[in-house]
């Protein structure tokens, strides 16, 4: 993620400003792993600025569900016909939401220099961020917006079953005959219950808000009493980020596996399910044919002119979803400026996930 922090490089003078600000375009920085790029910032005669690319986060909320047996769980089909009760612990993962948010990087590929000539000119307003990349220049830069972090809500409290239990079953000689307990006692609630709805009850209460408190205990007993049998489900919500930066078109690319015993694992693990990613070129930009001849090159600023993408997202043969998409990296880069950043005070802004113009005005001449 690009950290929106400015470098103040000073407060603007600007009719000296109008008079001394010129831009020249320095040597492509090869985007190569073994080359360090230039240090993005001001030097002697001006700034070093880092044009953006576009990546994708992927924000995943993962769901721990972990079920643990009830203490008569093998029980369960003998006095509650209930056939399907999982007799062995069992932990498993799925994804329960999922958001794609376009993010901006610094693009090493692109680095460029403003000289600045003229003592006063050190006071321009030309915005980075942290990691060099030019957000703005004499005017406000716009942040980066992502979703908030996600806070699961507090897991409220089980009641304990076992509490509940009347003397005689837990005093009961084996865990067949404490089951069988167990039932009639739930039995009894329920049909105590049944007696307090119909008004049948011996202690009817006075009132219906008392009614309710009493019916609502009863349910709170017989449910933590099933438990006994069908066991407890516990579940837990976490938040994981991948993010991928495409560069061309790709087909069904996997992008991460969701293994329903592990969760989240590498995409190169086979014990996941995987997900893909396609990504398919909406404009398909000949870059050549926006090359900047050299005599147009003096003044200005460099922004990107982004293309558009379609991003795919699929879980193994189904479509979960496409999305359109800005990007930086499947357009071409413009020269902006020129004359108008040398006669003027001119204010522009980038937007910060692909690089484009987002606002550009000059103030009148005076």
């Amino acid at each position: 993620m690009t950290n929106t922090t400015t470098h103040q490089t000073g407060s603007l003078t600007r009719k000296l400003l109008a008079l001394c600000l010129t831009t020249c375009l320095t040597t492509h920085i090869a985007a190569q792993p073994e080359t360090t790029p230039l240090q993005a910032g001001r030097t002697p005669d001006g700034v070093v600025y880092f044009l953006p690319k576009t990546a994708v986060r992927f924000t995943l909320l993962i769901e721990k569900r972990t079920y643990t047996p009830g203490k008569f769980a093998k029980y369960a089909d003998k006095y509650l016909h209930l056939t399907d009760i999982a007799q062995e612990e069992e932990v498993a993962y799925n994804i329960a939401d999922y958001k794609i948010t376009p993010i901006g990087i610094r693009d090493t590929s692109k680095c460029y220099a403003v000289k600045l000539k003229g003592g006063q000119c050190e006071r321009a307003e030309i915005k980075l961020s942290d990691d060099g990349v030019l957000l703005a220049v004499n005017d406000t830069p716009v942040a980066q917006q992502l979703p908030p972090p996600f806070r699961p809500a507090p897991r409220a409290k089980r009641p304990d079953a076992q509490r509940y239990l009347t003397a005689e079953t837990q005093s009961a000689g084996s865990l067949a005959k404490m089951a069988e307990l167990t039932v009639q006692q739930m039995a009894e609630l329920q049909e105590r219950r049944q007696q307090l709805i119909t008004g049948e009850a011996d202690d009817m209460p006075q009132d219906e808000q008392q009614l309710r408190l009493m019916i609502a205990e009863i349910d709170k007993e017989r449910d933590a009493l099933m438990t006994l049998f069908t066991g407890t489900t516990v579940r837990d919500t976490t938040e994981h980020v991948v993010e991928v930066c495409p560069e061309k078109e790709v087909q069904r690319e996997v992008i991460f596996r969701l293994s329903k015993r592990l969760g989240l694992v590498d995409k190169d693990d086979l014990s996941g399910v995987p997900y893909y990613m396609s990504i398919e070129d909406r404009d398909h930009t000949n870059q050549e044919k926006y090359a900047i001849p050299d005599n147009k090159k003096e003044g200005g600023f460099y922004v990107n002119v982004p293309g558009r993408i379609k991003l795919s997202l699929y879980r193994e043969n189904h479509l979960l979803g496409s999305f359109n998409i800005s990007a930086a990296q499947f357009g071409f880069v413009e020269l902006r400026g020129g004359m108008l950043f040398k006669r003027y005070v001119t204010h522009m802004t980038l937007n910060p996930y692909n690089g484009a113009v987002s606002k550009l005005h000059a103030d009148p001449a005076k």
